[in-house]
């Protein structure tokens, strides 16, 4: 039954109009059907409307349907991604079958571009890919944006080992920026979100990641993303789009009969990827069993193969959401609710989310429309994983000896508090006080509001002005009870500081079409924008507590003040204009100039880019398996402020004295800092072949990014250490492809396919004068340290070497030893050379399949955590060459090596503890791995009307790893060492990449999935 909404006139006039309308919706037409395709075969999943009213199905596997249209529809309205729209006439007919035409082109789609400008697809100058929300909702994940891998040409997802709700680093065709960010702009229904990843952790030695925006997003209010790559089409949004944009657009209401949509799944996530232990040899050293040694050097024994694995658990996460959709041709409101329930692998460590969102669009009058959208989010982190050397979490697992039973290690401490281990250390813990004697817990309120109005001027002219807030406050608390090491004072140490983030954006859009000629067209938008942010964070760390593990500021026994200030403006406009010829040759300009409260007076800076683009298939005749081409160019520049606070001296107050003291700090400020630049230019060709069965996107590009932000040593005589400076020039290029394919496709059987590949070559071009290579992140590393050099790559990881003669040959010392190099030397560069992605989608009448199968190739990264399983003797290829071991090397003079060693000299010298030598312990980082896999049931046939639609499925998620790659170093005598860890794992979402101490494990997901309609 019909429903609509009373209106403003009074109850008696919605009354009457109700019943109008009830008794018209007892007046239908039955009418059915079949439809096929052109060569006869019979088409599931084409959508039938009745002309005029929301009244709609879709055919079934066998290409038939069923409709009841009102009473005096006109036509029948089909349509199917593909295929061309039609309107077929009823003229009294209950049976219409129909044939669908191809739309060989399938480019009139309209797609949201920058600042939330709808364009044709056909019309577009650069790259773009689309993804449906879909795509994201069946398979998920506590941060929607590790379900990205794979799924898009030239995109790169690393996940910061955090557990549930950690940071990711997304990036486009590789890294630019040496001292800022690197990762892509996230907008939501045409506004940019802040996406701060603040406080990562930037060396080896570890700490606590920070959360980011992205992972707050809500997958089942995704209608779906466009990712803009290039610079060209993420000119319009300015400096914080210099990395490219992933375009956000979610879901409305719709006019019609109330409907309501369930999402629930469950899912088990079990550590799938721990490293190959030995289980041979006992807690010792030298050869003999010893109860208090911390390695795993001692003689054959009793050992437990799954003491690591066991202390982890089998995590079980639930997500479920509901939502209501409604209204009737002037109001639409969409309504969710969704929660989240996600465990971590380790114990203690859980994440719980709560959505609400409601979404309100007014069509006002034929002129004046408006859009108003609420988002609420609650979530919380318990335990959140600390990464890295410095007694991190799973630095403290890993470390046990194999001969040590993990029930044991429960009793954690003694009746006194004290902590138990099985070994002396200054610096790791029993695992069991990691998890249960350091607490974290993080919580976020945050709220998004938007609100837009649009108004009509003529046919051909629109204003729209748009508002966004965007607020969260964070609440930390951090507790190290008494006598943790490195991190406890005495007593304890607590603490705790809030962080509140703002964003405010303000803009007005003209916007405009005009046909000059029958043949010519212009369309225009232009614009202004205001954009605020602030971030405030205020808390104390109490350093010392006078009670014991009496977690409280008011007990501390030397309270450290958290304090931090930053806020920033950027004042905007822009135009863009679209110059058309028959829809066929396209040539788009756009111009937009920033100022920025970040940079020295005037604050401005410009920037503009250039498009075009020519439809060859309507232009000139191709061959007839050609069913469209188009050429693309582009060629743009984009902008790129710097933080807060650089143009002048700043300095630092500590309490002390009778006044405190204020110094100046250290680092010499940039009194004429520029805005980092960067120039772009990209070509592409965009193919259908075969009737629109086969898609070819293609893109090759080229960016130069100049004005980097480095920070050079002065001498002490200046009163300063440090010094920032604009200079070097960074370059990428590389190519992009999306292949889509629909191998297979008739009524019973379907088989559509989507192959993304894609590859980038980094080279610094320069830096500066003084400067020809600078560490990323934080710096020296204990394994290898990520740097970038002249002539050399963005990422480059440079460690010491196994010495080698001038043959090639490993070099020991007089006792047998290998000897390094005293200069740390490039190893590699963590960068894959080449990304693949596999998509699959299957249909076989009601049943539903999809597998992604994606690959990363090339690149190198150094594992500390390998370095320190060598080290300890717990690593498999430890337990070999126990004896003796005659390393097949020459000594420095060149005479061949005979003094013999064993395997714990050996790998205690190598791996050094905590510092190693990093090429013993890199690994080629490629790997394939199935991504994804859904095998689900659509239900047809379901008693009553209550329910419209069901299906349900079973999923699973990182299943396997088909291949992954080996250590770089063939040792003598050793088996090749197979990679231990995820790639995918990073350290933190920051600039320091390629170096892995102590990150999470890999995991992987199997569970079930459930979609309802009402």
């Amino acid at each position: 039954m019909r429903k609509n909404l009373p209106s403003s006139r009074g109850y008696g006039l919605s009354t009457l109009l109700f019943l109008l309308f009830t008794l018209s919706s007892f007046a239908q037409n039955a009418i059915s059907g079949k439809v096929k395709d052109e060569t006869g075969n019979a088409m599931p999943g084409v959508s039938v409307f009745a002309k005029g009213s929301n009244t709609g199905t879709q055919t079934n596997a066998d290409g038939n349907y069923s409709i009841k249209v009102p009473s005096g529809t006109s036509a029948l309205v089909f349509s199917f991604l593909g295929y061309k729209k039609a309107e077929v006439a009823i003229n009294g007919k209950s049976i219409i079958d129909y044939s669908m035409e191809t739309d060989a082109a399938n480019l009139d789609e309209v797609v949201v571009t920058a600042l939330g400008i709808e364009k044709s697809q056909k019309s577009l100058t650069y790259s773009a890919q689309k993804l449906d929300g879909s795509k994201i909702t069946q398979i998920r994940d506590a941060n929607f944006a590790n379900t990205l891998n794979g799924k898009v040409a030239g995109l790169s997802v690393a996940q910061a080992s955090s557990g549930p709700g950690g940071a990711v680093r997304i990036t486009f065709r590789g890294n630019r920026s040496l001292n800022g960010s690197n990762n892509a702009l996230f907008v939501i229904d045409g506004v940019p979100v802040d996406n701060t990843v603040g406080g990562q952790v930037s060396s080896d030695f570890g700490g606590y990641n920070g959360s980011d925006a992205v992972s707050n997003i809500n997958p089942d209010d995704i209608d779906n993303i466009n990712f803009l790559k290039g610079a060209a089409a993420a000119a319009l949004y300015g400096s914080r789009a210099a990395n490219g944009v992933v375009l956000i657009t979610t879901k409305k209401g719709k006019a019609g009969k109330i409907s309501t949509q369930i999402n629930s799944g469950i899912v088990q996530e079990t550590p799938s990827f721990l490293p190959d232990f030995q289980n041979e040899y006992v807690q010792g050293a030298g050869g003999v069993a010893n109860a208090k040694s911390s390695g795993s050097w001692g003689t054959k024994g009793t050992t437990y193969p799954n003491n690591v694995r066991d202390f982890f658990r089998n995590a079980l996460s639930l997500n479920n959401s509901v939502a209501v959709s409604g209204g009737s041709d002037k109001m639409q409101t969409y309504l969710s609710y969704t929660n989240n329930i996600n465990q971590g692998i380790v114990p203690t460590n859980n994440l719980v989310r709560h959505t609400l969102n409601m979404r309100l669009s007014n069509q006002l009058s034929s002129r004046v429309s408006t859009d108003a959208k609420v988002t609420y989010m609650l979530q919380q982190i318990d335990n959140k994983v600390r990464s890295g050397e410095e007694s991190g979490f799973y630095m403290n697992v890993i470390k046990i000896p194999r001969s040590v039973d993990i029930e044991s290690a429960k009793t954690f401490e003694d009746e006194n508090g004290v902590p138990q281990y099985w070994t002396s250390s200054s610096i790791y813990m029993n695992p069991f006080w990691s998890i249960n004697r350091i607490k974290t817990e993080e919580k976020r309120n945050r709220l998004t509001a938007l609100g837009s109005v649009s108004y009509k001027l003529t046919d051909w002219l629109s204003l729209m002005g748009r508002v966004n807030i965007d607020k969260y406050v964070d609440r930390n608390l951090r507790s190290f009870y008494n006598r943790t090491l490195l991190f406890a004072g005495n007593g304890g140490t607590f603490s705790a500081f809030d962080s509140d983030v703002m964003e405010r954006n303000l803009d007005l859009l003209l916007s405009g079409k005009n046909n000059i000629t029958k043949d010519f067209s212009v369309s225009y938008n232009i614009g202004g924008a205001l954009n605020n942010r602030k971030n405030q964070t205020i808390g104390a760390t109490a350093n010392g507590l006078t009670i014991n593990n009496k977690f409280d500021l008011n007990f501390s026994r030397a309270l450290l003040p958290i304090s931090g200030l930053s806020e920033r403006e950027l004042q905007s406009v822009y135009g863009l204009a679209n110059f058309s010829y028959k829809d066929a040759i396209n040539l788009e300009f756009t111009a937009r100039n920033d100022w920025s409260s970040t940079l020295p007076a005037p604050y401005s800076y410009f920037y503009p880019s250039v498009g075009a683009n020519a439809i060859l298939s309507d232009l000139i005749k191709l061959p007839t398996a050609i069913s469209f081409a188009k050429l693309r160019g582009s060629y743009t520049r984009v902008g790129n402020d710097a933080g807060p606070y650089l143009l002048t001296q700043t300095y630092s107050f500590a309490p002390g004295g009778a006044n405190g003291f204020i110094s100046r700090d250290s680092r010499k400020a940039i009194a004429d800092l520029k805005p980092e630049l960067t120039t772009s230019l990209e070509v592409g060709l965009d193919l259908r072949l075969f009737a629109n069965k086969v898609g070819i996107d293609f893109t090759y590009y080229k960016t130069n990014s100049i004005n980097q932000l480095l920070e050079i040593g002065l001498a002490p005589a200046s009163g300063f250490s440090t010094q920032l400076v604009n200079s070097g020039n960074i370059e990428n290029k590389g190519f992009e492809m999306a292949l889509t394919f629909k191998p297979l496709q008739n009524a019973v059987f379907g088989w559509d396919a989507t192959l993304n590949a894609s590859s980038n070559v980094n080279k610094i071009i320069s830096l500066h004068p003084l400067i020809k290579k600078a560490a990323l992140g934080g710096g020296f590393g204990r394994t290898s340290t990520p740097v970038v050099a002249e002539g050399g790559s963005y990422g480059d990881l440079e460690t010491q070497l196994w010495k080698r003669d001038s043959q090639g040959r490993f070099v020991v010392d007089a006792k047998g030893k290998p000897v390094v190099e005293n200069i740390q030397q490039k190893v590699g560069n963590f960068n894959p050379k080449f990304m693949l992605g596999f998509l699959n989608d299957f249909t076989y009448k009601n049943f539903t399949a999809r597998v992604q199968i994606d690959g990363r190739f090339g690149g190198v990264i150094t594992s500390g955590t390998e370095a320190n399983l060598a080290f300890d003797g717990n690593a498999s290829y430890t337990a070999a060459n126990r004896d003796t071991w005659i390393l097949d090397a020459v000594t420095a003079s060149g005479e061949k090596n005979t003094v013999p060693i064993n395997a714990e000299t050996f790998w205690t010298t190598v791996s050094g503890g905590r510092y190693s030598f990093g090429e013993f312990f890199t690994y080629d980082a490629t790997n394939v791995r199935i991504r994804e896999m859904a095998l689900g049931y659509k239900f047809t046939k379901i008693p009553g009307n209550f329910i419209k639609s069901a299906s349900l499925s079973l999923v699973g998620r990182n299943l396997a790893f088909l291949y992954r790659g080996s250590a770089l170093l063939n040792i003598p005598g050793v088996a090749k060492r197979k990679m231990s860890f995820d790639p995918d794992v990073a350290i933190g979402a920051g600039n320091f990449q390629g170096v892995e101490y102590g990150n999470l494990p890999s995991s992987k997901t199997f569970g079930m999935n459930l979609q309802l309609g009402f």
